[in-house]
């Protein structure tokens, strides 16, 4: 009779001990809090405003192991797992919104609260900061999906206690609730400022292929766009713990270093993040609507970002560009923006950031040039500039100049209400040539682009005598052996009566003997080895006499005009 008895009391030890094993292995994985007693606390009072049952107070008295539950004081730290804590949930609240931002369903207002579940989404130029009930911020790029998965307050004391002694005093001080939060990421990226507070667990951010946890840092996930729905995080400070969803493969990332996750599970190795790209080149002030540039020498692609403030938290741009490539940034107003960028490794993986601001100023716009146009070319003397203005910039300003440069002016005009300028340049030579537009408060603009036009000397006169033999008229002039000249002869001054015409290279033409005398017309013109065409010279008159042995006398009464 006592053997079954014996048998019963020892399975009935094995399965105490082993349900004891079993709650003592549950509770090691329970997440634990540090709860700091004050002058009215009792476990039961606790129980309806802080715990989440009214019978959760003997489970506290035991893992703190109490001899007396209804005693406790002031200052006394109490072990409580947060899964006995009241949850309350709190909303995150828009700290910043800049472009196109939209919370849910409708546009998004600075101040507004966003509660679990909802999304926040920003467009191309769109971007926003979200402050969290912990302190933390999180700041959404643009062409970004987040959602506020979970924003929690665990165990909040409710009302408030006065202090009333010394220990009192150190526990009212204390924080009264822990933060639980977790974001969720389906396109784009986010940049958390997570701050240091008690947490109920680590703050998460959660993408379609990993976890990233984190308790005190600043950190960045982001999704890439494609079929591989890849997931990289990169730590500036602190460390962050990644893990994969599909797959049983994690890392604690340290601060400079970063991870990426693939969608079916596949983790990069942890990797250094690549140094800041030089921004030296980057000039200081743009002066045309779209801002354009490349940075020499980098051989990976980039993010590059520009926002209204030097902190990023109103991005109204936000790029990837191919190595080596140009960047094109259209939309921002003149002001003085803050641009970043950093490089991208092969894994996604984006690199440390380097800033730096310049000045966008290219309003009022320039005019539109109309005449000399770029590389024109036209003889020396009247030259006329014209323009169409700017309609909000009623007056202009041109600069001429016999350099690219604009140190040696010829003219500076800056008080112009007309479309056009006319000028005497009676100098062979290249000449530049640019506008601006004034307002008519005095604002002025940018100078646009030069435009550069050639002047080339007009012919200079022929003169002509007769040939050796007496049997024809030579002509000749100064000018280049590479050029030819289109030559006329004719029997009246409008040349409408052309005796004969040729195009000759070098500087003479020899002209047989015209069959009848009488008063004649000689000019030419150049054409040049890049196909300018001068005008025509100055007209040649020639007698010639019917007697042809007496033209020798009649040259030095040859005249030119």
């Amino acid at each position: 009779m006592t053997r079954p008895l014996r048998h019963s009391t020892l399975i009935r030890a094995l399965l105490v001990a082993l349900l004891t094993a079993t709650l003592t292995a549950v509770r090691a994985e329970d997440t634990m809090v540090e709860f700091v007693v004050v002058r009215t606390d009792t476990l039961i009072g606790l129980s309806s405003s802080v715990l989440v049952s009214p019978t959760a107070w003997r489970e506290v008295a035991k893992i703190n192991r109490l001899p007396n539950p209804n005693r406790i004081l002031p200052g006394q730290h109490l072990r409580i797992p947060t899964r006995l804590l009241r949850a309350d949930a709190v909303s995150a609240t828009l700290v910043s919104v800049s472009g196109e931002v939209r919370a849910g369903d409708a546009p998004a207002t600075l101040g507004a609260a966003i509660g679990e579940g909802q999304s926040l989404q920003t467009g191309p130029n769109g971007s926003a900061v979200l402050a969290l009930a912990d302190g933390s911020r999180v700041r959404v790029p643009p062409s970004s999906l987040a959602q506020v998965a979970a924003s929690r307050n665990y165990g909040a004391r409710v009302p408030a206690v006065a202090a009333a002694s010394a220990d009192d005093a150190a526990a009212a001080n204390a924080p009264s609730h822990w933060f639980a939060g977790t974001l969720r990421v389906l396109r784009g990226s986010v940049e958390v400022l997570a701050a240091k507070a008690l947490r109920a667990r680590p703050l998460e951010v959660t993408t379609p292929t990993a976890v990233v946890g984190v308790r005190g840092t600043q950190y960045r996930v982001g999704v890439d766009e494609g079929a591989n729905g890849r997931t990289h995080a990169e730590v500036v400070e602190g460390v962050v713990r990644v893990d994969a969803i599909a797959a049983p493969v994690g890392a604690d990332v340290a601060g400079g270093f970063g991870a990426a996750v693939e969608a079916g599970g596949k983790m990069s190795n942890v990797a250094r993040l690549l140094v800041a790209p030089d921004l030296s080149a980057l000039p200081e002030r743009f002066e045309r609507p779209v801002v354009r540039f490349a940075l020499p020498g980098p051989t990976t692609p980039l993010r590059v970002q520009v926002a209204a403030d030097a902190g990023f938290e109103r991005i109204v741009s936000d790029q990837r560009i191919a190595a080596g490539a140009e960047l094109r940034i259209a939309g921002l107003d003149d002001a003085q923006w803050q641009l970043r960028a950093r490089r991208i490794d092969d894994q996604g993986i984006e690199g440390f950031d380097a800033t730096r601001a310049f000045v966008l100023k290219a309003r009022p716009e320039p005019p539109a040039y109309r005449t000399p146009r770029a590389a024109a070319k036209q003889a020396v003397g009247s030259v006329e500039f014209a323009w169409a203005p700017n309609a909000d910039a009623p007056r202009a300003q041109l600069q001429l100049a016999s350099d690219a440069a604009f140190t040696r002016l010829v003219q500076d005009r800056d008080t112009l209400d007309a479309d056009s300028l006319r000028a005497e340049l009676p100098t062979p030579g290249s000449y530049y040539w640019r506008l601006a537009s004034i307002k008519a408060d005095g604002d002025h603009g940018p100078f646009g682009d030069v435009q550069r036009f050639e002047l080339r000397p007009t012919p200079e006169p022929a003169a002509v005598e007769k040939s050796a033999d007496g049997n024809a008229l030579v002509f000749r002039w100064s000018g280049r052996a590479e050029d030819r000249q289109r030559v006329e002869f004719a029997a009246d001054r409008e040349f409408k009566q052309i005796v004969a015409s040729a195009e000759v290279s070098g500087s003479e033409w020899t002209l047989p003997r015209p069959a009848s005398g009488g008063r004649y017309y000689f000019r030419y013109r150049t054409v040049e080895s890049d196909g300018f065409v001068s005008p025509y010279s100055e007209t040649l008159q020639v007698d010639v006499p019917r007697d042809w042995s007496a033209f020798g006398l009649l040259l030095p009464l040859l005249l030119l005009f």
